[in-house]
């Protein structure tokens, strides 16, 4: 599937959700209220479609800051490492998300790399080798370079109103986990879902039917979609590090995560040019 299509397939749904939302809400509104939302919200896209207002962006849309001085000194090697590969500044820009103890870095527009906390924490405690830490944010920096993140600043400010829905929705779906005819009716929706549109038909409500029939498709193709778009991108970050000469130290991260199918498949594809240079180096003296 093509890069583009992947990410359109991914970030549509939320899209279309935002504007319907954004088209009902606004005439309720204000005229004021509604025009300064309207306006103002198509000047702020427009800005971030074109790359300016980044560092702000990644502030209130990431919750992160600049990274401070003394940060920046314990990363200091990590990021010597990245530079002479050209995945560290002035080519990128970091910034740290406080209050996050796992170790993670994410790029974000053209580029924004957002470190954890939890990530500066492990290297200055010595948890997290320089090497490793160098890995870590050079997986972030070469999707940002890459273009992978380029539009994402503006596709969160435009999928607002979408990722508010979302979360209620999973705080409701966490709140009623625990009731086991809420789970079983979530699984087995595609029944209530064929029985409504059936009725619609037969009601004489096709257009009904259609809509209903969609948004049951779309509860279970949605997921689909993003875990393709995220696992396209997981494989493009390796596919960098692998390039940069970074492979063994960023499989010696994915060691210490969950030994899922998707990581299993990332090793594999990590640890394949260590074994062939192994092969030829024995084969090459004969």
């Amino acid at each position: 599937m093509a890069r583009w299509v992947s990410k359109a397939l991914a970030v549509g749904p939320g899209l279309a959700v935002s504007t319907a939302v954004t088209v009902v809400v606004g005439p309720v509104l204000h005229p004021v209220a509604g025009a300064v939302i309207f306006f103002g919200g198509l000047l702020t896209e427009v800005l971030l479609l074109v790359g300016r207002g980044e560092p702000l962006a990644a502030r209130l849309l990431m919750f992160s800051r600049p990274a401070r001085p003394e940060e920046l000194e314990v990363v200091a090697p990590a990021v010597t490492t990245l530079c002479a590969a050209g995945l560290g500044p002035p080519v990128i820009q970091l910034r740290v998300r406080d209050r996050q103890h796992g170790i993670w870095a994410s790029g974000a527009g053209r580029r924004t790399v957002v470190l954890s906390s939890g990530l500066i924490e492990a290297v200055a405690d010595g948890d997290l080798p320089q090497e490793q830490a160098a890995a870590v944010i050079g997986h972030a920096a070469a999707l940002t370079r890459g273009g992978w993140t380029r539009c994402d600043a503006a596709l969160a400010f435009w999928s607002l109103p979408w990722q508010v829905l979302r979360t209620v929705a999973s705080a409701v779906a966490r709140a009623g986990r625990g009731l086991p005819l809420v789970s079983f009716a979530w699984r087995m929706r595609f029944v209530v879902i064929a029985i409504a549109v059936v009725q619609n038909i037969y009601a004489g409500r096709p257009w009904l039917a259609v809509g209903i029939g969609g948004i049951g498709a779309l509860s279970y193709a949605i997921p689909v979609w993003e875990r393709s778009w995220q696992k396209m991108i997981l494989h493009a970050g390796d596919r960098a590090l692998v390039d940069a000469g970074m492979a063994g130290p960023w499989a010696a991260v994915l060691r210490r995560c969950p030994r899922t199918p998707l990581t299993r498949s990332r090793l594999h594809m990590l640890e394949v040019p260590t074994s062939t240079a192994r092969r030829l180096e024995l084969v090459a003296p004969r």
